[in-house]
């Protein structure tokens, strides 16, 4: 329940559950993040716009690094969710597999620009935090899995792994910084980027697989 202040120019003060509270804040920060960068971030803003006190950040997250710690988990999380729910729905094979991958590496990245400039921007994170790590991990042992599952391959399998992983995290930033020459201006963004998507994952696949 939203609680008005009389104040003049002060934020409304929320009755936020303790779980509300922080998704709350960490819905919060993101929009921020995207408005200001990290320069202009602060936990004392964050707080403003959320409505809450400016000790309630600090309560949930310690620090700025320990709320970035936490976007930057869900961003993890979210990455992996996508990669698994496109392997899931392809017919199973390590080339499917991996071309799908790709491909859900690709729209959850585009789809949450902000959070996945937090998972691999140069932010002030807890590279400790045990989430983090696991969510981390995660990630990147699907991406691992698909690549070393591929048929006779003759690569170091390590290699191909920082191949596969530059290919479609070089064609997001491409996308995110608008460097996008590739793209016909008379063509629809969102379509042409799903079609490069789709090609890319097919190509990575190829190559790997040669």
């Amino acid at each position: 329940m939203i609680q008005k202040t009389e104040k003049s120019g002060a934020a409304p003060s929320r009755g936020y559950h303790h779980g509300d509270l922080r998704h709350a804040l960490i819905e919060t920060a993101e929009t921020l993040l995207a408005e200001r960068g990290v320069e202009g971030f602060s936990l004392r803003e964050c707080a403003r716009r959320a409505g809450v006190s400016p000790a309630a950040p600090a309560h949930h997250f310690g620090n700025m690094p320990g709320l970035l710690t936490a976007i930057a988990t869900l961003g993890f999380e979210g990455l992996a969710d996508a990669m698994e729910a496109e392997a899931a729905a392809s017919d199973g094979t390590p080339e499917a597999r991996l071309e799908a991958l790709a491909r859900g590496y690709i729209r959850y990245a585009l789809g949450h620009p902000d959070r996945f400039r937090v998972v691999f921007g140069r932010f002030p994170l807890d590279r400790t935090d045990q989430a983090l790590q696991a969510a981390g991990a995660r990630a990147y042992a699907l991406l691992a899995s698909a690549v070393t599952a591929l048929p006779r391959h003759s690569f170091d399998t390590t290699a191909a792994i920082v191949v596969a992983w530059s290919a479609v995290h070089g064609f997001v930033t491409l996308v995110l910084d608008g460097h996008t020459p590739f793209i016909d201006p008379g063509e629809d963004k969102r379509t042409a980027v799903e079609r490069l998507s789709r090609q890319l994952g097919k190509l990575l696949m190829r190559a790997l697989a040669a």
